[in-house]
């Protein structure tokens, strides 16, 4: 019988029915999607911190804003700072925090253990599964031997790095874990961890950073708890990780009701909470408090539903382009490259600041006028000119060196390394250190052009097409 239905069919009935066999499970498998996450649809980490329905704890932003204003002046009275520090040099110490954050990775390679599907994998698919219900890409995870803190997440854009500790995963059940994991991937996703790299490239609570910024830091501390509370299995286990985060392993033996006992001692007396003031983390008595009375809000069970209500799928994770040859679409975009050109320019300024132009002015006030050789008094009569002169020619030679030899060694200027730009060839190969001095050749011929202007609106700038070179993002090389 199926042989003679075979032979009625048209010839084209085959291809027909396999293509609506496959519209069919497309459907299905759009149906499925949306079954049980209507309401989370489109849901991204950073939605959790905006809108009505904010988990921010309120007064964050506006502590970020009055901490960063208080900031010269709270510097200016534990010390000289600012009398001994030029601008130049603060605007070193700022880039260079951010280049020691940049390289960290590093640190943590050579130092920690690297967490993937061969070593501690159960660790690998907690991460995995809250950075999913997160709805943000999962970071990079490291273990490492640290007293201080039991996790923490460091990074000024992706991929960030998750670090644990050694001393205390072992002493942590999966739910109190969870929790300590979810603290940091809301820190992620909040954008709390950028900013906290920078003032503290290690992780670890810097005393003038807590003065300056404590109230900003100690707020997020209170969000990221929301947070992980959330992502945890309940009350208990979100109290247990602060208590083991805290206490270590004796965490496991503290009687909550006597520990909050304590902090009604404290509000009793407001004077003993001047020491919580200078700190980066509220007292733990605080954290327990604030988390009991978050638990109970109608906030937590608004986004407990939404959270429960999302299937947990893993974000797409960005591939390494497939083809051999850097395409248009594979090169960086404009802002981000624009960014990581003004970090080297200032870069460069305040070498020159501090260097060579310092040189040449002082040079110039050592010579006497009435000693000086008639060619010279010449020179003198124009010596503004002059110097100004030598100022550009000492710029464009500063310029030309530190990008041909930053990027002939490493393949990537200060500026691209802490935005994770890198100069390749046409086929991701290193650029020889012939091809980025040419480059750089270039790029100072097109900077006093319109065509810099023009292109610096394209993926492909005119020096690096000419030069053979492209700007990428990422670490893909061949």
């Amino acid at each position: 019988m199926a042989k003679q239905q075979a032979a009625k069919s048209p010839p084209g009935a085959p291809a027909a029915a396999a293509a609506a066999r496959s519209a069919a499970q497309r459907q299905e498998h759009r149906d499925g999607e949306s079954d049980g996450s209507r309401e989370g649809d489109g849901l991204r980490g950073s939605d959790l911190f905006t809108g009505r329905d904010s988990l921010r704890v309120a007064g964050e932003g506006r502590a970020l804003w009055l901490c960063a204003l208080a900031a010269p002046l709270t510097i200016a009275l534990v010390g000289a700072f600012l009398e001994s520090v030029t601008f130049s040099g603060f605007v070193l110490l700022i880039v260079a925090g951010m280049v020691f954050v940049s390289v960290g990775r590093g640190r943590l390679l050579g130092s920690s253990i690297r967490i993937d599907g061969r070593q501690m994998p159960e660790i690998q698919e907690l991460v995995h599964t809250l950075a999913a219900r997160l709805r943000i890409a999962p970071p990079q995870i490291f273990v490492r031997d640290d007293l201080f803190l039991a996790t923490t997440a460091v990074g000024i854009g992706e991929p960030y790095a998750l670090v644990l500790s050694s001393q205390y995963v072992d002493h942590l059940r999966r739910g109190e874990l969870g929790f300590l994991i979810a603290r940091e991937l809301a820190h992620i996703a909040a954008g709390h961890t950028r900013l906290a790299s920078l003032l503290s490239a290690s992780g670890r609570e810097n005393p003038v950073v807590a003065l300056v910024f404590g109230a900003w830091l100690r707020r997020t501390e209170y969000t990221a708890d929301r947070v992980g509370l959330l992502c945890c299995d309940g009350l208990e286990e979100a109290l247990g990780g602060i208590s083991i985060a805290t206490f270590h392993a004796i965490g496991r033996r503290v009687d909550m009701e006597a520990l909050a006992e304590q902090r009604r001692e404290l509000d009793a007396e407001p004077t003993l909470r001047i020491g919580e003031w200078s700190a980066a983390i509220p007292y733990a008595t605080n954290r327990l408090s604030a988390l009991r009375d978050f638990a109970a809000s109608p906030l937590a069970a608004t986004w407990r539903a939404k959270l429960d209500g999302l299937r947990a799928q893993p974000p797409v994770a960005r591939q390494a382009p497939a083809s051999s040859t850097v395409r248009r679409r594979d090169c960086a975009g404009f802002w981000r490259r624009s960014v990581a050109l003004a970090i080297d320019l200032i870069i460069i300024a305040a070498i020159l600041k501090t260097g060579a132009g310092a040189a040449v002015t002082e040079s110039a006030k050592g010579v006497s006028a009435a000693h000086a050789t008639p060619i010279l008094k010449a020179v003198m009569q124009h010596l503004p000119l002059v110097q100004a002169g030598t100022a550009v020619l000492v710029s464009l030679f500063v310029y030309f060196f530190y990008s041909a030899v930053l990027v002939g060694v490493a393949g990537q200027t200060l500026g691209m390394l802490i935005f994770e730009l890198r100069v390749v060839t046409t086929r991701f190969a290193h650029p020889s250190l012939g091809q980025s001095a040419w480059r750089s050749v270039l790029g100072l011929g097109s900077a006093l052009t319109a065509a810099a202007l023009l292109g610096c609106f394209f993926r492909i700038q005119p020096h690096d097409r000419l030069s053979g070179t492209r700007v990428v993002q990422g670490r893909r090389t061949a």
